[in-house]
């Protein structure tokens, strides 16, 4: 880091100089225009205007593969590393079967499309303009399709629906589309911090929406696990277990909500409330627990099993709702203020 005194001016204007290296690395002069952008965490963001210019950032996969998967996963890999553009190129004619593997690999990346295509080659493009999408209008949208979830899961199991048990499981493939975007999306943020500007996210919050999305990806797991052996695992729960699992799924609702809520505000009010409904659904689920001891059936381990699950994602999104601005901002400056002084003197 490089410290600089900052010079006074008439009418109290206060004036800092550049480095010499980095100016003359972008070939800036008097009178170049240089952009401003201040950050969420008050950082001043400083950098020439005509690196506003839009770069394609590019990668080629050489086809045929070893393995078909690696070539998809390779694929997953470059969209989430925030790749404008994907080329498989192959040194001979992709074949049939292969493209249709491909295309339908590329079904769960929004906004991938296919824009080339011949004998030897697929060219793929991510089409949104990054700065238009919304990393917390999809991460809300996340949330709603996992209490979905969870909520169908519970009505399936209490009401004996497989045709429900179905679709929850459908729709986790919904749930993964929209992580693997929002992953793209934060990664993007920390590489470009005009973007994270834009997103009004500081590297703290993309750390902190990896994580939550991360944890909401798996509840959503949880609640496919929950219903993928319904046939079996219903026929063994009588009308009170039935009742108390109805309970479960109003809890694990209000529970997830709240956190939820709580960590895209990181009030203290609400993260009160997140707390109090997580302590709700733990002991509903330690009445669960007492169920279980007295009929140990493998069909009420699994969802015991699996309500823990879903329980402890709660507890984890809660956790990240502590505020940590006033904390970091007063730490920092204090250092930075003894710092400055040490350096001056």
């Amino acid at each position: 880091m490089e410290l600089r005194k900052a010079q006074e001016m008439g009418g109290g204007t206060i004036l800092i100089s550049l480095p010499k290296d980095w100016v003359e690395h972008y070939g800036l002069k008097k009178g170049s225009i240089i952009a401003i952008d201040t950050t969420a965490d008050g950082c001043l963001l400083i950098y020439p205007f005509k690196s506003e210019e839009k770069r394609m950032r590019e990668m080629n996969i050489p086809y045929p593969s070893e393995d078909l998967e690696r070539l998809i996963d390779k694929i997953t890999g470059a969209y989430l590393l925030g790749c404008d553009v994907i080329k498989i190129c192959g040194n001979k004619r992709i074949n049939y079967k292969d493209r249709e593997r491909i295309k339908k690999g590329v079904q769960r990346l929004i906004g991938l499309e296919i824009v080339e295509e011949d004998a030897y080659s697929i060219t793929l493009q991510f089409l949104p303009e990054p700065a238009t999408l919304n990393p917390t209008k999809m991460f809300v949208r996340m949330h709603m399709l996992v209490m979905g979830m969870i909520k169908d899961a519970i009505t399936s199991l209490i009401e004996r629906d497989e045709h429900l048990a179905k679709v929850v499981i459908e729709r986790d493939d919904e749930v993964d589309r929209i992580y693997f975007l929002l992953v793209r999306m934060l990664r993007s943020a920390v590489l470009n911090h005009k973007l994270a500007n834009t997103y009004g996210l500081s590297a703290v919050d993309c750390l902190d929406y990896r994580v939550a999305a991360t944890i909401l990806e798996a509840e959503g797991d949880a609640a496919v696990e929950l219903v993928q052996n319904i046939s079996i695992i219903s026929k063994d729960l009588s009308k009170e277990f039935n009742d108390r699992l109805l309970k479960v799924g109003l809890a694990l609702e209000e529970s997830q909500k709240l956190a939820v809520k709580a960590f895209l505000s990181k009030e203290e009010k609400d993260s009160k409330k997140a707390e109090e409904a997580n302590r709700n659904l733990y002991e509903i689920l330690e009445s669960l627990k007492i169920e279980f001891s007295q009929k140990p059936l493998p069909s009420l381990l699994t969802i015991i099993s699996n309500v823990d699950k879903m329980y402890r994602c709660n507890v984890d999104i809660s956790d990240l709702a502590v505020p940590i601005y006033p904390l970091v901002n007063k730490t920092t400056i204090e250092e930075f203020t003894n710092k400055s002084k040490n350096h001056f003197n």
